[in-house]
């Protein structure tokens, strides 16, 4: 066993934190423990669970105390409903040396608050966050990380294949990226969910799902958004009504257009700051020109 090797422990044990688990041993980690103390597994825990940390090359421990006082580096990974509770108390428990790596998908101001709680027990904190799924890309996933602790994770753990992209010092910037990462992601969920179903009651289910998706396959994604982004602040008036029309045509074939209500106010949002006069002559010719506007129209509507 090297001396030199962290221990790393898990508070939690679902597909993230196995995952992360089995791949750091499969690359040589030599300690790995883990407290889970959830509905289907706790102390003591059972002979399978048992059995799936041994495959896994981990250890149980009894008690989170326990196990924060034994690890270097601490990972939670719990469900996001008690991710502050178990993050207050591992950060009762932490030393000067103990990383704290919160990979729950919580929001940017819960993170805050359990890296507040850790740094003030002397620990050091990361807010890391899983930018994909581990069940497509294993233990390198990417795991976008900011905090005072970030550059130690990537330095401690990338040995053993953990693929940490560390984006700043300050708490919350990898939360804010995920969160908005999941605005999109799951926003666009919710309008394929709203069209398919649409489609398949007015019976061009085929047919639609080509048209939604070729196009999107022509291009890069990133093309796409920066377009979106222009664009908007030229047209957003005009696909406003547009999508005015679509709303009694989805209901006439009884679907609720939950979402398609929802773009509609969000283009009349776009447009009723009025810049379209300011790009009509001279078009954006980066995406940042319209967000700088939309910012700066954002701000006087809210201080006057």
């Amino acid at each position: 066993m090297s001396d030199t090797q962290p221990t790393v422990g898990f508070v939690g044990y679902g597909e993230a934190a196995s995952c992360f688990a089995r791949g750091l041993s499969s690359s040589g980690m030599e300690r790995i423990n883990v407290f889970c103390n959830g509905p289907r597994n706790h102390p003591p825990y059972s002979e399978k669970f048992l059995a799936k940390l041994a495959d896994d090359g981990a250890k149980p421990v009894d008690s989170l105390t326990a196990l924060v006082k034994s690890s270097d580096i601490v990972f939670s990974a719990v469900l996001v409903t008690n991710a502050v509770e178990v993050g207050m108390e591992i950060a009762e428990h932490v030393s000067p040396t103990t990383l704290v790596v919160d990979i729950n998908a919580s929001p940017p101001s819960a993170k805050r608050e359990v890296g507040d709680a850790v740094a003030a027990k002397g620990g050091l904190y990361v807010d890391a966050n899983l930018m994909g799924a581990v069940s497509i890309y294993g233990h390198g996933v990417q795991l976008l990380s900011s905090g005072p602790g970030a550059a130690r994770l990537k330095d401690d753990l990338e040995p053993f294949g953990l693929n940490v992209d560390v984006i700043g010092d300050e708490v919350g910037t990898s939360a804010t990226v995920k969160m908005l990462r999941s605005v999109v992601t799951k926003g666009m969920e919710a309008l394929i969910v709203e069209a398919m179903t649409t489609a398949r009651l007015a019976g061009v289910t085929v047919e639609a799902f080509r048209g939604i998706c070729e196009p999107m396959d022509a291009t890069a994604y990133s093309s796409f958004a920066d377009m979106c982004i222009k664009t908007d602040v030229l047209h957003s008036g005009r696909r406003a009504t547009e999508m005015e029309a679509a709303l009694d045509e989805l209901r006439q074939v009884g679907v609720e257009p939950i979402m398609t209500q929802a773009t509609v106010e969000r283009l009349k949002a776009s447009e009723s700051l009025g810049l379209r006069d300011r790009f009509l002559e001279s078009p954006p010719a980066t995406y940042q020109e319209v967000l700088d506007a939309y910012a700066e129209k954002m701000h006087d509507k809210t201080t006057n």
